[in-house]
């Protein structure tokens, strides 16, 4: 599922204040793609997992300018954030422009 910046930003604070903001940080070292993924471990064993990669995407732009019909394919480059807990396994995604 494909969340925007409040709802993580929201679902992120609502878990560390839960487990008491008692964590430790693991974060490993950026592979040859361009990826890394962070951990939050909890004292009381919960863990929220990051993984950190940009991707390309390929965005169709159409629109009208002085009656005469543009479309034109852009690439764009996002920064793609994948999170989940150990309350919620289920993998989100938050993706902002790089």
């Amino acid at each position: 599922m494909t969340v925007d910046y409040r709802t993580y930003n929201d679902s992120k604070t609502k878990f560390f204040r839960k487990h008491k903001n008692d964590y430790h940080t693991e974060t490993s070292a950026i592979d040859q793609y361009g990826t890394w993924h962070k951990e939050y471990i909890f004292s009381d064993g919960a863990v929220w997992y990051e993984r950190y990669s940009s991707e390309l995407e390929e965005v169709q732009l159409t629109g009208v300018t002085h009656l005469i019909g543009i479309s034109e394919t852009k690439t764009i480059k996002l920064f793609k954030t994948e999170f989940w807990n150990t309350d919620e396994a289920a993998s989100k995604f938050l993706y902002e422009k790089f």
